[in-house]
């Protein structure tokens, strides 16, 4: 009796039409497109210190001129991004990176008229910030919702420009330098980021790009049916819903009463401000998606994202003064080395993304596997003074801090929804604005208080320890959950 049930019970399928992302086609040129804003963009916080050490200098500033500069482009550019995801939410990913690549492009043209620090600090500090913060956002949520099984190796091909500018913009700065001067240097590269904009253009509506997929949907005829029987049902008697009443007739109205100007009263004769404060909050709230700090989860993600920045940036700070201060390198091998680091991150983007994706591996996995490597090379690192090791060593670590910055991202986006990843990217970027500056500060007073760059690289290393310590466990977590989650599902087929 209990088979003939089952069988009469058997779902029917049904085959519907569905809009899914298009998984490359028109996504490759937004790929290049935020690429090419990369080459010219994103690497001008490299050459800070070529482009604007010598008009510093005769500004009458040194080294912690410099250091101001610094901090207020990356405050403004960290800060800038929940702001970017709230005006993303308002208008388009087009609209906010066509705006970063405007705010880059006069930021790099207008410091070339600087005439003391506060100039810079207006112009490349927070133009350029700005528009940094703002296409890092923009760019990623656009290539986020044309790609779904492909992403890791579409966010690789675009992080690669960075890499590209990083490795051929010192040499065009310096030629430019040397041949018209800083203003004309700097009104030159100015019109070179303009092809930033021409980038960013390329961003389409993925709506514009949807493939239609045949899938089969499963009918369950029992809900069917109850929605049919129920479908005719009024409400027998009044009742208020949400400060509403509603009436058999299927009409509304506020359990507050209008006067006849239209005020809202609840017993005063005066508009109930608090109501009207809090419904602005309530906006900020939704624009912003606040909720999304509700989540342990995704403050566990972001907080760890940025300590695997943190840790990154620092190293690459002390890295150069490592190698000619212990392993003692002079300028061309120092230079050998990074050109060593620079090279392999361009590799590991590029193929790092592409293992990700066939084998189907969650990008904070990748995060915790490539910082355990990351943790073993630099360790070794801090002890080693041969320069072919040295070479070695960096390749190494540049292939393994690839995915770092190629996954970080990603791994926010994996756990919300797509409209919620403009803002996540954001929260995302400020976190890292709270974290990164004190953190890196306490790493710089560790190396001027030991006198030692094994103990700061060490206490590099530990940051990646605790965040380790901080998503293993979630991570561990969530494999007991999906398996939980396979096995009933398991069960349910088999009953059926």
């Amino acid at each position: 009796m209990s088979n003939r049930n089952s069988m009469m019970a058997v779902p029917r399928v049904e085959k519907r039409l569905k809009l899914v992302p298009p998984d490359g086609g028109w996504g490759w040129m937004v790929v290049a497109g935020a690429a090419l804003s990369n080459i010219f963009n994103q690497s001008m916080l490299s050459l800070f210190s070529l482009l604007y050490g010598d008009a510093l200098e005769a500004m009458g500033h040194n080294t912690k001129g410099a250091a101001v500069v610094l901090s207020a482009m990356l405050f403004t550019t960290n800060f800038g991004g929940p702001i970017a995801g709230a005006i993303v939410k308002l208008t388009s990913t087009r609209f906010v990176a066509v705006l970063g690549a405007c705010s880059c492009t006069l930021g790099i043209l207008l410091s070339g008229f600087s005439t003391n620090i506060w100039h810079l600090v207006i112009t490349y500090g927070i133009l350029l910030g700005l528009g940094l913060g703002f296409i890092q956002n923009s760019s990623f949520v656009a290539i986020n919702s044309y790609f779904k099984l492909r992403k890791s190796r579409a966010v690789g091909l675009a992080n690669v420009g960075t890499g590209i500018g990083q490795t051929i913009m010192p040499h065009i700065v310096r030629y430019l330098l040397e041949n018209y001067g800083f203003r004309g240097a700097c009104m030159l590269l100015g019109s070179l980021s303009l092809h930033g904009i021409g980038g960013t253009l390329l961003i389409q509506p993925v709506a514009w790009h949807m493939k239609k997929v045949e899938e089969e949907v499963i009918i369950d005829e029992k809900i069917h049916l109850l929605e049919e029987k129920h479908k005719n049902i009024v409400i027998d008697k009044d009742h208020k819903v949400n400060g509403e009443t509603i009436y058999q007739n299927g009409s509304r109205t506020s359990s507050n009463e209008k006067n006849e100007k239209g005020l809202v009263m609840n017993g005063n004769s005066a508009p109930n401000q608090t109501q009207q404060h809090k419904s602005i909050f309530r906006k900020i709230y939704e624009l912003f998606d606040m909720s999304l700090l509700l989540s342990p989860r995704f403050i566990n993600i972001i907080i760890g994202t940025a300590l695997t920045v943190t840790s990154i940036q620092n190293f690459s700070l002390i890295f150069p003064f490592f190698l000619q201060k212990v392993a003692s390198l002079d300028k061309q091998q120092t230079a050998n080395c990074m050109s060593a680091v620079a090279i392999a991150d361009i590799i590991g983007r590029l193929t790092l993304p592409v293992f990700q994706d066939k084998y189907r591996i969650k990008a904070r996995m990748m995060i915790i596997m490539t910082s355990v490597w990351l943790i073993v090379v630099r360790q070794v690192l801090a002890y080693q003074t041969d320069l072919g090791v040295l070479l070695l060593l960096s390749s190494l670590y540049g292939f393994g801090r690839s995915m770092v910055i190629v996954a970080r991202n990603i791994a926010i986006s994996e756990n919300c929804r797509m409209d919620q990843v403009p803002a996540a990217v954001g929260l995302g970027m400020l976190s890292m604005g709270m974290i990164v500056p004190p953190a890196g500060y306490f790493l710089g007073w560790i190396r001027d208080y030991t006198g030692s760059f094994i103990v700061c690289i060490s206490a590099q290393n530990a940051l990646l320890v605790v965040f380790l310590i901080m998503w293993v466990p979630d991570m561990i977590l969530i494999w007991f959950e999906e398996r939980r989650r396979r096995k009933k599902n398991g069960d349910v087929v088999e009953m059926s």
